[in-house]
């Protein structure tokens, strides 16, 4: 049976979470409501189900509890950012903030992180331009999972790539997409509730199909759309890894996991000002008879509705907000061991388990 919770309420206990493994207030609450807002949207692989991992990290040296990042402004339209180990979340936040700043007045911002760690759903950061109505892409290289086309070993990342444009909607045209098959956390998902997982999602270490989450994680994970997957993971390798400086391929450590040295994957963002282009009014009013237009396509035998990117998110947000966060029984057991390890109050129920 499943727990329903507040997001109110569970925002602040994964704030107490991180306060009191000795992360700053505004770090704490910014990794808090990244969390939550990803299982507002339904991304709940990327939600507070990874909470526990993220606190075990700050305790491990994973992640840098209190990292001093630095800037390095290379350009009119350019800048890296040190990432000091911190939370990925936190250095995504501001590299979206810092690109949005210099395409204000260039057109374009471009930033590049170093010394990153394990940001979440990057749906959030894509979006972030759109608050001012650009367009936000981003992307990162992650911890290898993936082998290329024709390999059995893992050398990528799931390498995630996100992309928003604004809207005249309530919700903005957002894509947010791993160039694996399916997320991993789809697949730990699975090995914790002792779940088969789809045929085609993964191989064993030998290169063999699997249904075996466990098998898979220990295995690899396949590209998306077979060889395009894998050159689409190439192409974020080198904008998240090769540009910025930070590790590259099998070189990425995991978040993870054992030990205690951090990942030192790098983090890419790229702000657009449509204002520099066709004109922001103009754009948004072309993004929207686009979406209209998707919208209006005849529907397939047996289809309901067609939806655009960012849509169903949408939704899921609207309804989460108004019945509560659904837990899982696992991610329960995880915020009562934290709970009691850190001294902070489980968040209030809103349905008996």
């Amino acid at each position: 049976m499943q727990l329903s919770v507040s997001p109110i309420a569970l925002r602040h206990f994964a704030r107490a979470c991180f306060s009191a493994v000795g992360v700053v207030h505004d770090d704490a609450d910014w990794a808090a409501t990244a969390m939550v807002e990803a299982d507002l949207q339904g991304l709940s692989t990327h939600g507070t189900m990874r909470l526990k991992a993220y606190i075990e990290g700050l305790q491990s040296g994973k992640i840098n509890a209190r990292p001093h990042m630095t800037w390095n402004r290379t350009g009119p339209v350019t800048a890296i950012l040190n990432g000091d180990n911190g939370l990925g979340c936190v250095s995504a936040k501001l590299a979206a903030n810092f690109a949005v700043d210099l395409a204000r007045t260039a057109g374009l911002g471009a930033v590049a992180v170093y010394r990153g760690n394990h940001a979440g759903a990057l749906s959030l950061y894509a979006e972030w331009a759109t608050h001012y109505g650009m367009i936000g892409l981003c992307c990162c290289n992650t911890h290898p999972a993936v082998p290329p086309t024709g390999g059995r070993k893992p050398f990528f990342g799931t390498n995630p790539i996100a992309f928003a444009a604004p809207t005249n909607a309530e919700y903005s045209l957002s894509v947010d997409l791993a160039t694996s098959v399916v997320a991993r956390g789809h697949i730990i998902q699975a090995a914790r509730r002792g779940e088969a997982i789809p045929e085609g999602w993964a191989v064993d270490r030998e290169g063999r199909a699997t249904i075996d989450p466990k098998a898979a994680l220990d295995g690899s994970l396949l590209p998306m759309a077979g060889a395009k997957g894998y050159a689409l993971a190439m192409m974020i390798e080198v904008l998240a890894g090769v540009l910025s400086g930070a590790r590259v391929g099998d070189e990425v450590g995991s978040m993870f996991g054992e030990g205690d040295e951090p990942p030192g994957n790098g983090f890419f963002y790229l702000a657009i000002n449509p204002e520099h282009f066709v004109g922001q009014a103009a754009f948004v009013e072309r993004i929207q008879t686009l979406m209209d237009d998707v919208h209006a396509v005849p529907l397939a035998e047996g289809s309901e509705r067609i939806y655009v990117p960012g849509e169903r998110r949408f939704l899921s947000k609207q309804l989460r907000r108004a019945t509560g966060i659904p837990i899982s029984e696992e991610v329960w057991d995880d915020f009562s061991a934290l709970a009691q390890a850190l001294g902070v109050h489980l968040p209030e129920c809103t349905q008996a388990r």
